[in-house]
């Protein structure tokens, strides 16, 4: 009797001991993998956290707008050449200086074709993704008077605004715009020099009037005229048909351009704590 019950007995813990082991070997499988260490570690490496994407900065735009063109020539200048002649020709010079210096340039005619106020504000309006253009330079030339006359907007200067009166648009940008003129202004009296050629003065006439297109665009703008250099009796020294007169222009311009973009980038760096 006792023997049956111990043979019971043995077999009772063999299947026990069988079953435990089983266990045991579907609890091993059940672990998660080890995390791999760094060797002579015991520590999990920690993971770096992903990088945010860096955002592009915003590209200093300037427009350029050529007065005139198709079936407007705008005045006589020199001998017998349209004013609509010189203003492209003073844009695409200016253009090829700009681009070379990293700006985005749009210009609102590449060729003589007839575009109305109201086309020239809208391709000005539009340009800068958003962001607006730094810059809108309208472009004229004429035979009267004298060296090189800047005109800003005569609008009084306004706060901006979600909604903006297409004729009275340029307001919240006045004050930007009598800044911008007096850069260029400076670019003028220091000659046109970038570093490549140096020249004399041109003189400048600052005056404040209403303008078409330029009270209605919505960005630093001035419209500048350029008139032949004349010496102390008035007569004519250099017309504007001059090459080496239109690379000073181009020159200076570019010059004011430059200085208008550090100044901007000047003004977009986030001031430290105690700055004003």
């Amino acid at each position: 009797m006792i023997s049956i019950f111990s043979s019971i007995l043995q077999r009772f813990c063999g299947v026990l001991l069988t079953a435990t082991v089983a266990v045991a070997g579907l609890s091993c499988l059940a672990q998660p993998a080890p995390t791999p260490q760094t060797a002579g570690n015991s520590a999990t490496a920690p993971t770096a956290p992903p990088r945010a994407p860096e955002r592009p900065s915003p590209r200093f735009v300037v427009v350029l707008d050529a007065a005139h063109g198709g079936d407007d020539n705008g005045g006589q200048l020199g001998a017998s050449v349209a004013e609509k002649t010189v203003t492209l020709d003073l844009s695409v010079r200016l253009r090829s200086l700009l681009t070379a210096r990293g700006m985005q340039v749009i210009t609102t005619r590449e060729g003589n074709v007839s575009l109305t106020n109201d086309a020239r504000v809208q391709i000005a309006n539009h340009a800068g993704s958003g962001a607006g253009a730094a810059a809108c330079l309208s472009l004229h030339a004429s035979q009267t008077g004298s060296g090189v006359h800047i005109f800003v907007s005569s609008l009084a200067p306004a706060p901006p605004s979600r909604f903006l009166a297409w004729k009275t648009a340029q307001a919240p940008f006045v004050t930007r715009s009598l800044r911008l003129a007096s850069v260029v202004n400076s670019a003028f009296e220091r000659g046109g020099d970038t570093g490549e050629t140096t020249a004399g003065p041109i003189a400048v006439n600052l005056a404040r009037t209403s303008l078409p297109t330029v009270d209605s665009m919505t960005c630093p703008a001035v419209a500048l005229e350029i008139a032949p250099i004349r010496g102390e009796d008035r007569k004519v020294v250099t017309e504007v048909t001059d090459p080496q007169y239109q690379t000073q222009v181009v020159q200076a311009l570019a010059a004011a351009m430059m200085a208008w973009r550090t100044e901007a980038e000047s003004d977009a760096q986030p001031r430290k704590a105690g700055q004003p």
